[in-house]
């Protein structure tokens, strides 16, 4: 069943992004980019605080029990953690929130900014406390549990941020509602998990995860400052309106960026359990198809809307929204990097080298905090968030480097890139496109038989090169064969 649940995962995150371009494109031009940008960095904000709410302990509980610890105990013992953590999440935040406005007199250049950050402190404090049936559904691989909630809950806030913003809210409307489709989800979440027994707290399994959780913590806050702290540098080292531009090619980017962390809560406690016991050669045949079908059939997507950042921008945004057509070009092309490593990164956290995945994130880091400084700073650059996406770009990059090459040194029985040539010419052939299109298309008609003749002579030069067989386009066809996704659905909801 791992096609299926790759598969459901895919489609999962794909609608769910469809569903959040076509909420973009009408919400988007209704209320412009200073009222997205208001809305964005509420949630950076509160987000950046998450690791308070965790420390490591997700990533420990699906260890845990993809290694065959006692189940009951493990859910006892994590979600008595998990409640306790998010109860400090929330007072600290809030805390420092209070103590920024009162205290150091911060000030904020739209009004409705302290009640959004209010609003996603609420949404964020919820939605911690579903990581409790969250972590132990991808422990044990069930990813129709996972999907589930989420597509309801996207869904449900998709057609209420409408609803609001042409009923004439603005961000505290978008915010608002976002927090109702949160509460919706709530009864789910208690449906699917109420078969699973809850056992007491068990003082040395606690160590367990505490011993696991201490270097995650540290890969947990590098991930917080990389991911959300790019829209908080923008509103403090520009406006509210710069952050809008970013948040809005960000967000059209997503579709890349939730492929990765849906495969990513799949593959770690998978590669977890195929390192304890030696299967080394399914771990390379599960990475060998994830890159195939990645460099087969996503990347020349990716190259369409990086290539194509106009267009898309256009449709989907406006004209109010021309600032985001490069920033939405390199933060698509970063994204897909982050696809490209996910794999390297989770062997070595599935073969718990904690400490050195740790290092590397720290790396990271210094990474994107430099580059940002140069290219986003009034006094280098002031490349804004054009600055900001270049930045996340070498971040990723750079860290997916430094996974491959540790992946050699620690666990020479895995193989790194199988596929490299298929990855080759599809950067080559994309950076060639791009000069074509950028010298030569000009009329949308002409943009939109181009992105169709892209998209057909890629596949088609892949298959006569026989970089892509018959057998790779048998995943093509699992996507489309719902008689299996249903049974699979079916079978692990009843389970």
């Amino acid at each position: 069943m791992l096609a299926q649940k790759l598969i459901l995962s895919y489609f999962s995150k794909i609608l769910i992004q469809l569903l959040q371009m076509v909420a973009m494109f009408i919400v988007a031009r209704i209320v412009g980019p200073s009222v997205l940008g208001v809305v964005a960095f509420g949630l950076a904000f509160v987000s950046m605080f998450n690791i308070i709410a965790d420390l490591g302990l997700s990533s420990a509980h699906i260890k845990l029990i993809s290694e065959g610890q006692d189940e009951s105990k493990c859910i006892g013992t994590f979600a008595r953690l998990k409640i306790l953590l998010t109860i400090i999440y929330f007072l600290v935040t809030l805390g420092f929130f209070l103590t920024q406005k009162y205290a150091f007199n911060v000030k904020f250049d739209n009004e409705d900014q302290e009640i959004v950050v209010y609003i996603y402190l609420a949404i964020n404090t919820i939605s911690q406390l579903f990581y409790i049936a969250n972590s132990t559904f991808a422990a044990r691989t069930e990813q129709a549990k996972q999907d589930l909630p989420n597509i309801i809950q996207t869904f449900t806030y998709q057609i209420l941020r409408v609803v609001v913003v042409l009923l004439g809210f603005r961000a505290i409307g978008l915010s608002v509602s976002n927090l109702i489709a949160v509460i919706l989800v709530i009864p789910i979440y208690i449906y699917l998990f109420k078969g699973y027994k809850i056992g007491k707290f068990d003082k040395s399994l606690a160590k367990k995860y505490m011993s696991i959780s201490l270097p995650v913590i540290i890969i947990l806050i590098s991930q917080t400052i990389v991911f959300n702290t790019d829209r908080v540098i923008l509103q403090y080292l520009t406006n509210s309106e710069e952050v809008g531009y970013y948040a809005a090619g960000f967000s059209l980017s997503q579709f890349i960026r939730l492929i990765e962390s849906s495969a990513g809560l799949l593959f770690f406690p998978l590669f977890s359990n195929h390192i304890a016991n030696y299967e080394y050669e399914k771990m390379n045949q599960s990475v060998s198809k994830y890159e195939k079908f990645n460099f087969a059939f996503v990347l020349p997507l990716v190259a369409v809307v990086s290539i194509c950042s106009d267009l898309v921008v256009r449709v989907t945004l406006g004209q109010k929204f021309l600032n985001t057509i490069p920033i939405l070009g390199i933060i698509t092309v970063s994204m897909y990097a982050s696809v490209i490593n996910l794999p390297y990164i989770n062997m070595i956290t599935g073969k718990g080298l904690f400490r050195l995945s740790a290092g590397l994130y720290v790396l990271s880091v210094f990474i994107f905090i430099l580059s940002a400084f140069i290219f986003v700073s009034p006094i280098v650059f002031n490349l804004k968030g054009f600055g900001i996406a270049l930045s996340l770009l070498i971040s990723n990059i750079s860290i997916g480097i430094m996974f491959m090459f540790a992946v050699k040194k620690k666990i020479p029985e895995a193989n790194v890139l199988n596929d490299i040539k298929l990855l080759f010419w599809g950067i080559t052939y994309s950076l060639v496109a791009l000069l074509i299109y950028q010298t030569l298309i000009q009329e949308a008609f002409l943009k939109i038989v181009f992105i169709v003749a892209f998209i057909l002579f890629y596949l088609w030069f892949t298959r006569i090169t026989r970089m892509v067989n018959k057998e790779d386009y048998k995943m093509i066809k699992e996507l489309i064969d719902y008689k299996k996704m249903y049974t699979y659905i079916k079978e692990e909801i009843k389970k």
